[in-house]
């Protein structure tokens, strides 16, 4: 188990380091650097001068793996610098933003769960094959959706058409929970996808059969027999769409033009704002690594078929 759980940890250590490598590298790829953003609608006076003076400022005339090595180094350390234009510590200003995005991503991936375990029980209680099928089909249309998309019809439908949420920086729950919903669909899609399939393993098995032989209600077997052992694998699952949560968060954020990181992380990637990026791209990439590093260490506590040395 030991060995397990430190496989798995260097597999996340390994993960959150490519996450702020990427994160590092493709902010210089992007044309024009932060300099150019602290001149700008600067008149007069010799602009490439300022430019180079504001480079020399902020290090950003240093070799580019100079650079890169002293912002792992400090990251390392927990200090990501100061945000270039608040001239605050990137930290705190990330963690103002975090608390709301936070609370969006987690009633989100509750939703998700929800939506995803009752349409596969609905799917399953129901008699009639013609709907059966046709239920079926609708959790891959909601795992192909991006939660952008949703997010832009859903602000058409109750902001636009509805006028029940404010368009842009609605603060209500009702807001709250519309934005959830939005990045919900496709997590709740995917999770409901697996189900189904072990869901109908279930109802197929020897015990359930024995168990319909007894008299119980369809109801009976699936809610209280073959949903318990199909929810394993929903946990595995949990993990992959904890990363659907924290994506769709940021531009659904962005589309409900919500506080939160989602316009943190667009504000800084177009200011070139280096500190900012790499400590909302670390947490994020952390958040992710966590919750699947969780669900590794539980599965196989949960399933002791699971082979640790494998």
């Amino acid at each position: 188990m030991v060995r397990y759980a430190l496989r798995r940890l260097l597999y996340a250590v390994v993960v959150v380091w490519g996450a702020f490598t990427g994160a590092f590298f493709l902010l210089y790829i992007v044309p024009g650097d932060a300099a150019g953003g602290l001149t700008m609608g600067a008149s007069g006076g010799d602009i490439e001068k300022m430019l180079a003076e504001q480079r020399e400022l902020l290090g950003l005339n240093r070799p580019l793996y100079v650079q890169y090595f002293d912002a792992l180094t400090s990251a390392l350390r927990g200090d990501f610098g100061e945000s270039i234009y608040q001239r605050r510590p990137a930290t705190e200003v990330f963690f103002e933003s975090f608390g709301k995005t936070l609370e969006l991503a987690l009633l989100g991936l509750v939703l998700a769960v929800i939506l995803g375990v009752t349409f596969s029980v609905v799917i399953e209680l129901i008699d009639w094959k013609w709907a059966r099928e046709l239920l079926i089909s609708l959790p891959p249309v909601a795992v192909s959706l991006p939660p952008f998309i949703v997010a832009l019809v859903a602000v058409q439908i109750f902001a636009f058409q509805l006028h029940w949420i404010k368009a842009f920086g609605d603060k209500t729950t009702l807001g709250l929970l519309i934005a959830a919903l939005s990045i919900a669909i496709a997590g709740g899609g995917q999770i409901s996808q697996l189900l189904t399939v072990n869901l109908r393993a279930a109802l197929t098995s020897p015990y359930i059969e024995t168990a319909r032989n007894w008299g119980l209600s369809r109801f009976d077997l699936v809610v209280r027999h073959a949903l318990r052992a199909s929810a394993l694998p929903v946990v595995t699952a949990l993990g992959t769409t904890v990363g659907v949560m924290v994506g769709g968060t940021v531009l659904t954020e962005t589309v409900f033009s919500r506080l939160g990181v989602g316009r943190l992380i667009v504000d800084a990637v177009d200011g070139r704002d280096m500190p900012i990026v790499l400590i909302a791209v670390t947490a994020s990439a952390l958040i992710f690594v966590t919750v699947n590093l969780v669900v590794d260490l539980i599965y196989p506590v949960i399933d002791k078929r699971i082979r640790l040395d494998a």
